[in-house]
């Protein structure tokens, strides 16, 4: 798993994609309102300084990692995000994207990370591809949920 030689810089991705019973333009707006991204007890809080547009940037605070610094560099309203993390010698990618399934909408999550060091990738990668998944799941249950809590 790890670079032979020593560090000489690698890439890493993973694609998780989730379908949820509610329309796309529903499950936009609740993921761009980032206090939905506090789906586990690790996440302590998240904030956007801004609008939910490229260039923004915001934090994530988690009892694990403590502060992540990230910034949307690509927003296409009702469609998809990028949110970059700086990383040590690189950069992390968090690609989402929501497709129109009609009633439902396709949720997915690409993972990107390039560094020049490979035993950060070698650290947080296994992490990342364990765990989103999971993270996708609640996801969509809180879109669910509060789906079925808004009345017409």
């Amino acid at each position: 798993m790890g670079g032979q030689g020593g560090d000489v810089g690698k890439d890493w991705s993973f694609e998780n994609s989730i379908e949820c019973p509610v329309g796309r333009d529903f499950a936009w707006q609740f993921w761009t309102d980032v206090s939905n991204w506090k789906l586990d007890s690790d996440v302590e809080s998240v904030e956007l300084n801004g609008p939910f547009a490229e260039g923004s940037e915001g934090v994530t605070v988690t009892r694990s990692s403590g502060r992540i610094g990230w910034r949307l560099t690509e927003v296409r309203p009702g469609e998809l995000a990028v949110v970059e993390i700086p990383l040590p010698g690189g950069v992390g990618r968090f690609h989402w994207s929501f497709d129109d399934l009609g009633a439902h909408t396709r949720i997915t999550q690409r993972v990107t990370l390039t560094t020049e060091q490979t035993s950060l990738i070698d650290a947080v990668a296994p992490a990342l591809q364990e765990g989103i998944p999971g993270g996708m799941r609640r996801l969509a249950e809180s879109m669910t949920k509060a789906a079925g809590s808004i009345s017409i």
